[in-house]
């Protein structure tokens, strides 16, 4: 019954005023939208509740969101709490394609009394009435105009409180966004790559458009088929509201459903489906990423202008994108292979010539790909893409990283950070290349600022969070460093460059037993053995001038020069940087961040090298 304060059925009780479930005295607070359906149907025992009945219950007028999947989202989410089966139901009858009948037995409580149906008037004594009235009314009359004035006034603020309310619901200020891995639902497993590119592609999108955190692929990757709930994934990775959907493609037509969901109240705050041809597909992407933009702050930046695309290269660049963030030799060869394919296949297809850059770039950084080589493909793709269009912040990004490490012109390199930064300032690994070129440049509290924020973009990438850890190394925060290394190996062990950086800073600490064990770790017993034998009978620094001897051996002069420099022999240390930059090594711009060179600073061979490469 409307206006009942509660709704007893077995074995629950609903408090219709605080929307509280108690069972046997333990209270659940229902979230807003299956309390309504639940009250709905409880208003109306054993009688049919249409679809639209309840959409209207639900949804204020203006909402926009795709209404059938939240009404059955919202009844999944009732008949969870209850206990309840729509194949064997208790309480909750679905009837198909109308709507939904409560079933069970229902007592309620009445809100207020019933008001006296057999009272009379009270009738006033006739002794002194008129002038009692004539009195009265003299008073009664400004009395009722200004309760009037108050009430319209209480009435103005109210409407206008409401009114800001429901701007907020409809517009939330959101300062932090995930986009999870979007369903395809194209019926064929082997289209998962596209999906996952719309995914990447409507990140890049959103992340353009600045004002709010957006997480990076790598990291809502890992959230794919995922069972946890909206709030537990928001909570993880700390951010207010999520973007899901699916992408559906049929020869080259494309079509994509995407919905806001805000996570303190797992409401659907917008939704809305696209399809366009596969040729459309870059605007259709920025049309999806601008009308999420107005629902969440209400400001859109002006978006450059799409170019109809090759629906051939468009799908060869995504599995290109998609073997790239594989993150292994082999995924960056396949890689480069798709990406070199998509560009035959359209020359003019900037986004290809950008991915091409990166994969040269990682591959390089990694070892999977000789380093100069790396980088000169590297530069001459990434110069291709801007020169096809120079709006794409991933290729300054790269063109950047190429003029600090390859080319030593810190000039260009800052310039191209910052036209970076401005186009897309939530690219994540962009942000973790710039942060590697402040510490270069010696500016190591800035550095660390900047890897901090490429880690809220992307927590779980392991090269963001490895060279984190870095910076703090080269920022001589070596205690701060480990504990790093340490975060970074609980999500992958055995990756290396964590290792790396992590034994630098347990050696600068003069932890050696720790820095030992971490060595016999990752190499073969008969190795460990021997390693443990040494450092057992003769201490850290016998192991120090083997990996001296065998970076110098192996072509790592820098490296070599790092142990050289630690065991005091400075000579050594100073003829392997000389000829690292005679050869113009990449590593070699690192020499003013390493610590292990700060007993070569007052060098003037060590000064005249930093002056050399443009660091002093």
């Amino acid at each position: 019954m409307p206006g009942a304060r509660e709704y007893r059925f077995d074995p629950y009780t609903l408090d219709a005023r605080t929307g509280e479930l108690s069972n046997a005295g333990h209270r659940t607070l229902l979230r807003e939208q299956p309390f309504l359906l639940l009250l709905a149907l409880l208003e109306r025992p054993g009688d049919l509740v249409t679809r639209e009945e309840l959409i209207r219950r639900l949804w204020p007028d203006g909402t926009f969101v795709d209404f059938d999947r939240g009404l059955n989202k919202a009844v999944n989410h009732l008949r969870e709490t209850l206990g309840d089966s729509a194949d064997n139901p208790r309480f909750v009858e679905t009837l198909p394609r109308k709507g939904y009948r409560f079933i069970a037995p229902v007592a309620h409580d009445q809100q207020s009394p019933q008001p006296p149906s057999n009272g009379a008037p009270i009738q006033a004594p006739l002794e002194g009435v008129q002038e009692h009235s004539t009195r009265r009314n003299r008073f009664l009359i400004p009395s009722i105009v200004l309760a009037g004035l108050v009430i319209l006034l209480a009435a103005g603020t109210l409407i206008s409180r409401n009114w800001r309310s429901n701007d907020r619901n409809l517009h939330p200020q959101i300062s932090a966004l995930a986009v999870l891995p979007l369903e395809n639902l194209s019926g064929d497993p082997a289209q998962a790559y596209f999906a996952d590119g719309m995914t990447d592609a409507l990140i890049t999108d959103l992340a353009k458009l600045g004002g709010v955190r957006v997480i990076s692929r790598t990291t809502v990757m890992r959230y794919k088929q995922t069972k946890e709930s909206i709030q537990e994934i928001g909570h993880d990775l700390n951010v207010q509201a999520v973007v899901e959907g699916t992408v559906t493609r049929s020869g080259d037509r494309v079509r994509i459903t995407a919905q806001l969901i805000q996570v303190s109240t797992d409401m659907h705050l917008w939704a809305e489906s696209y399809e366009r041809d596969l040729s459309e597909i870059l605007g259709l992407q920025r049309e999806v990423a601008s009308d999420i933009a107005r629902r969440i702050n209400g400001v859109v930046r002006p978006l450059e202008p799409t170019r109809a695309v090759n629906p051939q290269a468009y799908g060869l660049y995504l599995q290109g994108r998609d073997h790239f963030f594989r993150y292994t030799t082999e995924g960056w060869q396949q890689a480069i292979e798709f990406f070199n394919r998509a560009i035959q296949s359209d020359p003019q297809f900037a986004p290809a010539y950008s991915g091409l850059a990166d994969a040269y770039l990682v591959a390089g950084a990694y070892g999977s790909i000789p380093n100069k080589e790396a980088l000169t493909r590297g530069k001459a793709a990434a110069a291709k893409a801007l020169a096809l269009d120079d709006h794409l912040a991933s290729a300054h990004y790269a063109m950047a990283t190429i003029y600090a490490w390859y080319d030593w012109d810190w000039t260009h390199a800052e310039q191209e950070f910052q036209r970076a930064l401005a186009l897309n300032p939530n690219d994540a690994l962009g942000r973790n290349w710039h942060g590697g070129y402040l510490s270069l440049q010696g500016r190591h509290d800035e550095a660390i600022e900047e890897h901090e924020r490429a880690r809220e973009l992307d927590p779980l990438s392991l090269i963001v969070n490895a060279n984190l850890a870095r910076a703090l190394y080269w920022g001589r925060r070596y205690e701060d460093s480990i504990a790093q290394a340490k975060r970074t190996l609980q999500i992958d062990p055995r990756f290396g460059v964590a290792l790396f950086w992590l034994e630098g800073a347990l050696r600068h600490q003069r932890l050696f037993q720790e820095a030992v064990a971490l060595r016999k770790a990752v190499t073969t017993p008969e190795n460990a053995q021997a390693i443990d034998k040494t450092f057992q009978a003769q201490g850290f620094d016998p192991l120090l001038l083997q990996s001296g001897e065998m970076f110098e051996k192996g072509g790592a002069p820098v490296e070599a020069a790092r142990c050289y420099a630690q065991l005091g022999r400075k000579e050594q240390a100073l003829a392997q940087l000389e000829a690292c930059y005679q050869h113009r090594c990449s590593s070699m711009v690192t020499v003013k961040a390493e610590p292990d060179f700060d007993v070569l600073r007052s060098d003037p061979q060590f000064q005249a090298l930093l002056h050399r490469i443009g660091l002093l």
